[in-house]
């Protein structure tokens, strides 16, 4: 569900108990983020093939976290911050962009479950798109508490309802007066969560129900059943979290270099499920929380009633992982609304099965056979109902191991030429 910016949450948060400040930690971070692209002789452009798939990796974890600690970009310096209004939002959104001087397509790059815009990873699509000559739009995940301030229309989770919202924001940026003549053609790309969303947006598509034409969609390893990753994430916190210290696991990610292919991987499958669901876990305490506050819950105690010693965060770490948060804080909150009757419900909108049933031609949707996000028997039910052109699986690669390769972003520079 999540890449590099959650390795960077863990190198502050080990730098923090190494008493390193965090600025000092991130000021390495161009070193640390070469530009991942293929020399511009080899690029791919539509006339040519997309490269043959190679992954060094066998382990779907080790492959997971390679890609957390290694792929990412540099700030980019003509990436600019917008303010959209969209209606029924309680606030601005800010948005990032990038802009050619003349007419070329727009991609629109969504996130994972915690993602920024503006962090190594959620750089990285911009990074590549805006140096191939696209117009680019990105912004935080709608899990975000920085999204959810913005928007406050509803507590976080409902697939279907944030997938409506992220066409409100694109139709609103699309009928930005500066902007008209602009955008040749439009596509999405998304990863991880933002991957399902794209996906529920293209069926949006072919069911012609969007208020704009798309022409292109690119989904990278998206969950095939968010109920099943969201068992699996949880489990990884509970079964192995304790197992370790933070420190433990902060000091050896802070200094690991990936191995060679074809070199033993030195951790064990414990210690590295143990650090994604670490990881998962900081990001849903503050999504638990915040929306808790937000829409007045009072699923976690308020402050003024804590006893000493006792902190809402510390409370809901503990006590809230990804499957307590969907079925007590986000499914009774839309069931009030009227606008979901059962948390089967809730669940299936973020169910790959249904959702590639429907899809355009031009959909491309990566899914790695060893992705440890996924339960292994949701992929055969996907191939059954998906259209073969619109999937691609690979049987190395984990979650989003891939996504920094040259056969990744050939498959971003030929998004617009699928059929």
């Amino acid at each position: 569900m999540k890449s590099c910016s959650l390795a960077w949450n863990l190198v502050i948060a080990a730098s923090l108990a190494f008493g390193i400040t965090a600025p000092d930690v991130l000021a390495e971070e161009p070193e640390t983020t070469p530009k991942p692209v293929t020399p511009a002789d080899d690029a791919p452009s539509p006339e040519r093939k997309i490269p043959e798939y190679r992954h060094e990796y066998d382990d779907g974890l080790y492959s997971t976290i390679v890609a957390m600690l290694k792929w990412g970009a540099p700030e980019i310096k003509e990436q600019k911050t917008r303010k959209l209004k969209i209606d029924g939002f309680k606030k601005e959104i800010k948005v990032k962009e990038i802009l050619q001087a003349k007419p070329a397509p727009l991609v629109i790059v969504l996130v994972g479950v915690d993602g920024k815009a503006d962090t190594p990873l959620g750089r990285l699509f911009p990074y590549w798109l805006g140096d191939a000559g696209a117009n680019v739009l990105s912004f935080d995940s709608t899990f975000r508490p920085t999204y959810m301030e913005a928007c406050k229309e509803g507590v976080t989770g409902n697939m279907e309802a944030e997938a409506g919202q992220l066409v409100r924001i694109i139709a609103a940026y699309l009928k930005e007066k500066d902007l008209q003549g602009k955008f040749t053609h439009v596509g999405l790309v998304g990863y991880s969560l933002g991957g399902t969303q794209a996906l529920i947006i293209a069926r949006l598509a072919a069911q012609k129900k969007l208020p704009f034409e798309l022409h292109g969609c690119l989904a990278l390893s998206p969950l095939l059943r968010l109920k099943s990753s969201a068992a699996i994430l949880d489990d990884m916190y509970a079964t192995d979290r304790y197992k370790y210290t933070m420190i433990d696991m902060g000091k050896t990610f802070l200094t690991h270099e990936p191995v060679a292919p074809g070199v033993k991987i030195p951790f064990e499958p414990a210690f590295m499920r143990a650090g994604i669901g670490f990881l998962i876990r900081e990001e849903f305490t503050e999504i638990v929380d915040r929306n808790d506050e937000a829409f007045k819950l009072k699923a976690l105690p308020e402050v003024e009633k804590l006893q000493p010693g006792e902190n809402r965060r510390s409370m809901a770490e503990v006590e809230w992982g990804f499957t307590k948060f969907m079925e007590k804080m986000s499914f009774p909150y839309w069931q009030k609304q009227g606008k979901i009757k059962s948390v089967d419900e809730l669940w299936q909108a973020g169910d790959l099965v249904e959702i590639m049933k429907e899809q355009p031609a031009f959909t491309r949707a990566i899914i790695c056979e060893n992705d440890p996000f996924n339960s292994p028997e949701d992929l055969p039910e996907v191939k059954k109902t998906a259209n073969p052109k619109n999937l691609v699986t690979v049987k190395t690669g984990g979650h989003l191991g891939y996504i920094g390769s040259a056969w990744c972003y050939a498959h971003l520079m030929k998004m617009f030429t699928f059929k």
